[in-house]
């Protein structure tokens, strides 16, 4: 049996798109960060970020996206941002780093 609560970030070869999904904690940005701002600084166009499979984010979530705004190339846009992601994202005073694509927000609620 396979564990749900884990999560992960699955990237486009390009480090353009990245895609998020399960729950995005200090375990995985342990795993993936230095992989993402590798990758964020060597993409040659703005990074997109799918949120719409996140079930839950903490702060090393919000670290691994900081990295996407600082390290890549313009400002990234954040798709299908569920209402709990966007919350934490105002809370923590970071949404003004992002675009926020909100045609494809997932829970618009």
């Amino acid at each position: 049996m396979t564990s749900t609560t884990s999560g992960d970030v699955l990237t486009a070869e390009d480090g353009t798109r990245w895609t998020m999904q399960g729950e995005i904690d200090a375990a995985v940005q342990a795993r993936r960060e230095d992989e993402l701002v590798r990758l964020a600084q060597s993409a040659e166009g703005r990074i997109h970020i799918d949120l719409g499979d996140v079930t839950f984010m903490d702060s090393g979530g919000l670290r691994l996206l900081y990295h996407a705004a600082t390290a890549g190339s313009g400002v990234p846009v954040l798709e299908r941002v569920p209402r709990r992601v966007r919350d934490l994202l105002e809370l923590s005073g970071v949404a003004g780093l992002f675009e926020i694509d909100d045609d494809a927000d997932e829970d618009g609620a």
